[in-house]
């Protein structure tokens, strides 16, 4: 959904099904997710059973495409 940067620490906003889920680095979410990094272009988040890294990259001022 987006993200906040509040005191040089960055917060993203994920959703989940109706949920709202506020992520910092170093959380655990969801049970078997850790935000491993978040960066300006990217939140980083592992798998914490098996370790395996999913990237979702930040957009900011971006214009939205429609899917195709």
């Amino acid at each position: 959904l987006g993200f906040l940067l509040k005191d040089k620490k960055r917060t993203v906003f994920l959703s989940k099904d109706k949920e709202i889920i506020l992520v910092k680095k170093g959380d655990t979410f969801a049970g078997r997710y850790e935000a491993a990094s978040i960066t300006e272009q990217a939140l980083t988040i592992r798998v914490t059973d098996t370790g395996e890294e999913i990237v979702i990259p930040l957009v900011e001022y971006a214009s939205l495409r429609p899917a195709r």
